[in-house]
């Protein structure tokens, strides 16, 4: 007799989420009202749920208190955790399962899938088996109470495997069976409740995603910008009506709200995209950190520099330290990888292959003491890892263009992905739009809830507790890799336009000798038009230093 190759346990996770989604059955509630109850959006409901993104133990506490049971009996597995929910209310899983429930309203959603056998079901016919502890076996499949998959038993009368292990073991099996189901309209990718499908010319089914799920419904981009900036009025709008109008009080809400709210922006601004974001994929181990206080393996470039004085003309000099707004916003528009990233080895054009990612490199010598250097403050030499951001800094930096400032990095190996330039340009377009907004009309609880929302988003999308809906450090470094690349092509023009260079810092610091508000460059346009819009700079400070012999 052949040896059977044990089953791999499951994970802990994967026993919560199997516990939610039979607990939503039984107790007859949508995810909407689970999301409702355990105050989370609903699309995070979702994304934890199928996997994109993990439940948390603090959430695990708050699904068990709003289903009235412990932690620990909902982590036991979904057949516990449902008797133990049918005990709390002094009734069974079966009485609760064929309880009548209310029928919801109509709400343009997606058919569901076959309902569950109710009071209202037919009989089981008299000429069925004898039962054995109230099990009957079904002389033809017939779909669970509790999963919808094919059962060959019932529990008193009613189609239903014996354990929650059997509903597992059927939706495995079922899984190539998925798509000859409609899904549950709360279960619907990204949430589209909204989304209806185009008049059919043509019975067009969507191309199943890589997960099994069908892609949502196409509709068109240039409408996305405009519910950004409509979703991010609302929310304003309802944090001024929670509060009475205190706009201090409205603007501490809002910026606590920042990354559950940038999370549903970007989700809203995807809607027309032709790939769907990947929240979690697998990520190489030079991401890893070694400790909780140590860094990654990636170098992001960071600039912080300041001019050798020997090297500026003799005199008495006025230091204008200019503030760059908006930079991380900005940075929002860079090519980023979309999926899984690859490895590869030698050599890669990344521009030519459309790839983004990370690369280890030996940089070429840096001898320009009026310029900083583009790997930013770096004092180690030898092959280091950089992002594509600082790669493609370091290719111009090593052209003609630029009058080739050094020689062009070598690459040893890379780890890339199919990337794009525009995968966040709707959330930096309708923060942008919101940004300027406020702006014009003076109105400070809009300028600190766009900020947070930028700044947050950047900060928390690699490892971080505070958002567990995305997961990609890769992308993280990137943008701020673009954000200090953006800096130094400021720095560069600056010198290309006769000013001085004097320093920069961080991300939104250059300091410059010279009149910078009449600098332009060779088409004429001046490089550093004054005021408080993205594409502009204002003057944060003021110094005086002097060179030579009239100290």
């Amino acid at each position: 007799m052949p040896k059977m190759t044990p089953e791999p346990p499951k994970s802990t996770l994967e026993i919560l989420r199997g516990s939610v989604e039979v607990l939503l059955t039984v107790a007859g509630q949508k995810q909407n009202q689970l999301a409702e109850g355990i105050s989370l959006p609903n699309y995070a409901v979702s994304r934890r749920q199928s996997g994109r993104s993990p439940w948390g133990f603090d959430e695990a506490d708050a699904i068990a208190l709003h289903f009235g049971i412990p932690t620990l009996t909902l982590l036991a597995g979904a057949q516990t955790a449902c008797e133990a929910y049918a005990n709390s209310r002094g009734s069974t899983v079966t009485a609760l399962l064929t309880a009548p429930r209310e029928t919801p309203s109509a709400t343009g959603a997606a058919p569901t899938a076959p309902a569950p056998a109710t009071a209202e079901s037919p009989e089981p016919q008299s000429s069925e088996p004898a039962t054995t502890d109230d099990v009957t076996q079904l002389p033809t499949p017939e779909p669970c109470v509790l999963c919808q998959l094919p059962a060959t038993t019932a529990l008193e009368g009613f189609p239903q495997h014996v354990s929650a292990d059997e509903c597992e073991a059927a939706k495995r099996a079922g899984q190539p069976q998925v798509s000859t189901t409609e899904p549950q309209a709360d279960q619907q990718v990204h949430h589209r409740e909204n989304a209806h499908p185009r008049a059919p010319k043509e019975p067009r089914q969507p191309r199943p995603a890589s997960d099994g799920r069908p892609i949502r419904p196409r509709q068109e981009r240039s409408d996305t910008k405009d519910a950004g900036v409509a979703f991010l009025y609302n929310k304003i709008r309802e944090a001024m009506e929670r509060h009475g109008g205190d706009m201090e009080e409205a603007q501490k809400w809002l910026i606590r709200k920042a990354i559950p709210h940038a999370m549903e922006l970007l989700d809203i601004t995807r809607k027309g995209g032709r790939y769907d974001v990947v929240q979690y994929p697998w990520l190489p181990e030079i991401l890893d950190k070694p400790t909780k206080d140590k860094p990654n393996q990636i170098w992001e470039g960071r600039p912080r520099w300041s001019r050798e004085r020997a090297t500026l003309p003799p005199g008495t000099h006025t230091i204008d330290e200019l503030d760059i707004n908006g930079a991380y916003l900005s940075a929002l528009k860079t090519h980023l990888p979309l999926g899984e990233l690859v490895h590869s080895e030698g050599p890669i054009d990344t521009v030519k292959q459309k790839r983004s990612g990370l690369h280890l490199v030996t940089p070429g010598e840096w001898t320009h003491a009026h310029l900083p250097n583009p790997l930013g403050a770096r004092d180690e030499a030898g092959p280091l890892w950089i992002t594509e951001a600082t790669l493609r800094l370091l290719n111009r930096a090593a052209s003609e263009k630029y009058g080739q400032l050094c020689a062009p990095p070598q690459i040893h190996e890379s780890w890339t992905s199919g990337s794009t330039e525009h995968l966040l340009e709707y959330v930096r377009a309708a923060l942008t739009q919101v940004r300027a907004d406020a702006i014009a009309q003076g109105d400070k609880v809009a300028l600190e809830y766009v900020k947070a929302m930028y700044s947050k988003l950047v900060s928390t999308m690699g490892d971080s507790n505070y958002n567990r809906d995305l997961h990609r450090p890769d992308w993280m470094h990137i943008i701020r890799s673009a954000a200090f690349s953006n800096l130094w092509e400021k720095a560069y023009k600056a010198n290309t336009s006769g000013l001085h260079v004097v320093g920069v810092r961080d991300t939104d610091g250059l300091e410059v000798i010279g009149d910078w508000r009449a600098a332009v460059d060779a088409r004429g346009r001046r490089i550093f038009p004054e005021g408080r819009g993205v594409s502009e700079v204002k003057l944060k400070n003021q110094s005086t230093i002097t060179i030579g012999s009239e100290a």
